[in-house]
C-alpha cells in the first residue's frame, strides 16, 4: 500500500509503475553503466557481470541527495527528470497535500545495490539507503531513514526513479 511514514519533510511513499523513456535530461553517472571490460570485478549474487557497481552507487547517491533537495523545494520539474511517471504523479500529490518547502540536510548516505535484474525489455537495480538526516533544525539528533529505492531503465536510457519502499526499523 502507498502510505506515507508519518515523518515530515522526505518523500515517504511507496510506489512501483512501469518506466517509460523520456527526456535525457540527467547525472552521466546515472546514464550509463560501463560495458563488461577485461578487468571488471565478479558479480555479485543477483549483479550481472559487467555491471558497474561503484559508478552505479555515486549516481543514485546523487539521485538520492538532489531528489531530497527538490523535494524541499518541492521543484516538481527537476523531480520529474529523474523519475518514473507513475512515482512522479505520487510525488506531485503529496506536495499537494504538503506544499510548504521543508529543510532536508543529509548527514550521511549510505547505498548498496541489493539486485539487478532484466523484466519486460528493462532493466531494475533495487538499492538499499541507509541515511542519516535532519528534519527540523531543531531537533537535537538527527533520524535514520532506511529506504529501498527501485530505479528502472530502458536499454541505454536513463536511470529513472520508479518507487520508494521504507524498511522497518
Amino acid at each position: 500500500s502507498a502510505s506515507a511514514s508519518g515523518q515530515p519533510g522526505g518523500m515517504r511513499r511507496e510506489a512501483d509503475y512501469g518506466a517509460q523513456a523520456g527526456s535525457s535530461v540527467g547525472w552521466d553517472a546515472l546514464r550509463n553503466a560501463p560495458a563488461a571490460s577485461a578487468d571488471a570485478q565478479p558479480a555479485s549474487p543477483g549483479i550481472p557481470e559487467g555491471f558497474d557497481t561503484e559508478d552505479f552507487l555515486r549516481g543514485a547517491k546523487l539521485a538520492y541527495n538532489r531528489l531530497q533537495a527538490s523535494w524541499d523545494r518541492r521543484d516538481l520539474d527537476d523531480i520529474a527528470q529523474f523519475t518514473t511517471p507513475g512515482i512522479l504523479k505520487e510525488i506531485t500529490q503529496q506536495a499537494q497535500d504538503d506544499p510548504g518547502p521543508s529543510r532536508t540536510e543529509v548527514l550521511y548516505c549510505n547505498a548498496s545495490v541489493l539486485s539487478v535484474t532484466e523484466e519486460k525489455g528493462r532493466t531494475v537495480a533495487t538499492v538499499f539507503f541507509d541515511v542519516l538526516m535532519r528534519e527540523d533544525a531543531q531537533a537535537d539528533a538527527p533520524g535514520q531513514v532506511r529506504e529501498v529505492w527501485h530505479f528502472v531503465r530502458t536499454g541505454t536510457d536513463m536511470w529513472r526513479l520508479d518507487g520508494i519502499q521504507q524498511v522497518e526499523m
